[in-house]
């Protein structure tokens, strides 16, 4: 709970009539409500949240599941069935790709028109244009229209007019995917300003490592409904294990289920997996435990026993570390060697080391158990999310980034010829 609300809402839900033929909607409309001549479909239902002022919060879900549905009711592009919205402050919004532009103005009157839309005067909007036109870099098809506009130079100009407006909202729906490597990199870094400022902001986004980067927490959708809240990381995980559960299911024909599994580590955490092996024991052999310190060049060795049923052909253990928000910066397929079969069970027992060439901080192992030596094909056995956890002390060295790649230079060897190195 916090006592500053950016957004609140109560029970909040969205329900369309579906008609199966045109005849159905015009006896709809001739009985007056007296009979139902259509299907209701609710794109969310009894949807409650609280998002704090300066607070990021991530939506995430599969397509359909109401992301964009909850985003145009918080907005008021859409009106709800039933519930209640409350915002305090400037909301503004990246919608679908053109929302809120009239194809037919200029960028420059759109620019104007949004602005007034958001509640800035023309003398508001006059002071800022430079510094909108600067960051959407059109250049002179500012006064062109914009049906002429690609949908990267839609996006350029929706989100400079979006983040220069000084929003205490920002809404933000997948619109970061359309735009180039360039222009990625400059909107993530003005995020990260405004999220600094204090700015609220929802964002919704497939892509797990953004929403780690910038989330405080995750709301997870599911047909609708609010499945799940909590940290990105934990959200980010539950997603991936009923995505998975899904497609196991399919390739199985229902035979075979990706469910909840029991983590390894006596603090709570995350394992799901099927029943077809199990990571047994892990641990530091420095330690023997699930955690160790290091200190920068020392070698970090791990030693990992498995099992799986003899049915698996390509037992593969994947080892990934982590930095704190669990995001990757390393790691390995590894292939398993199997030992003989027992009561349709082998074993395997994996050695692994890598130097500890890494910045000082605070680092974590995930395990995964794999059908599949390849991360895209492979069938997931199991995993334990950060099951160990490592620090590493600083050395001497001095590098850039989490990992040591043991870049040296040095002058290079005279030559009379410019441009030819010798």
């Amino acid at each position: 709970m916090c006592s500053d609300i950016a957004v609140q809402t109560a029970h909040l839900s969205k329900s369309y009539h579906i008609y199966d033929t045109p005849r159905d909607r015009l006896w709809q409309l001739l009985s007056r409500g007296q009979k139902q001549f259509y299907r209701e479909f609710w794109a969310l239902r009894d949807v409650s949240l609280q998002l704090c002022k300066g607070e990021t919060v991530g939506i995430i879900g599969r397509n359909g599941s109401g992301k964009s549905t909850l985003l145009q009711l918080i907005c008021g592009t859409l009106s709800a069935t039933s519930g209640s919205i409350e915002s305090h402050g400037r909301v503004a919004a990246l919608l679908e790709l053109g929302s809120g532009f009239n194809h037919d103005f200029t960028g420059r009157e759109n620019v104007y028109m949004n602005g007034a839309v958001l509640g800035l005067s023309r003398a508001e909007i006059d002071a800022r244009f430079a510094q909108i036109t600067d960051f959407a870099t059109i250049g002179e098809f500012i006064d062109q229209p914009t049906k002429t506009y690609s949908s990267g130079m839609l996006v350029r100009l929706a989100f400079a007019v979006a983040v220069c407006v000084d929003p205490d909202i920002l809404i933000v729906d997948e619109a970061l995917a359309v735009g180039d490597a360039s222009f990625q990199f400059k909107c993530l870094d003005r995020l990260e300003a405004l999220t600094q400022q204090g700015t609220t902001l929802l964002f919704v986004s497939h892509d797990m490592a953004m929403v780690k980067r910038f989330c405080n927490r995750v709301i997870y959708l599911r047909e609708g409904q609010v499945r799940a809240s909590g940290s990105p990381e934990e959200m980010a995980e539950l997603y991936l294990l009923e995505m998975r559960d899904e497609q196991r299911r399919w390739a199985s024909g229902g035979a075979v289920a990706v469910a909840p599994k029991a983590f390894l580590a006596q603090q709570a955490g995350i394992a799901f997996g099927t029943d077809e092996g199990h990571i047994v024991a892990a641990c530091f052999t420095n330690t023997d435990s699930l955690y160790s310190s290091f200190v920068y060049g020392e070698t970090i060795q791990l030693r990992i026993e498995t099992r799986v049923r003899e049915s698996i052909e390509l037992p593969t253990l994947s080892v990934t570390i982590q930095e704190a928000r669990l995001l990757v910066i390393g790691g390995a397929n590894l292939p398993l060697h199997l030992e003989a079969a027992h009561n349709g069970w082998r074993k395997a027992t994996l050695n692994v080391r890598f130097p500890a060439n890494l910045a000082a901080g605070k680092y974590h192992i995930t395990l995964k158990l794999m059908n599949g030596h390849l991360e895209e094909t492979a069938q997931l056995i199991e995993k334990q999310v950060a099951l160990l956890a490592f620090d590493t002390l600083p050395g001497t060295r001095e590098f850039l980034g989490f990992v040591d790649l043991g870049i040296e230079a040095g002058p290079a060897p005279h030559t009379n010829e410019p441009g030819v190195l010798q």
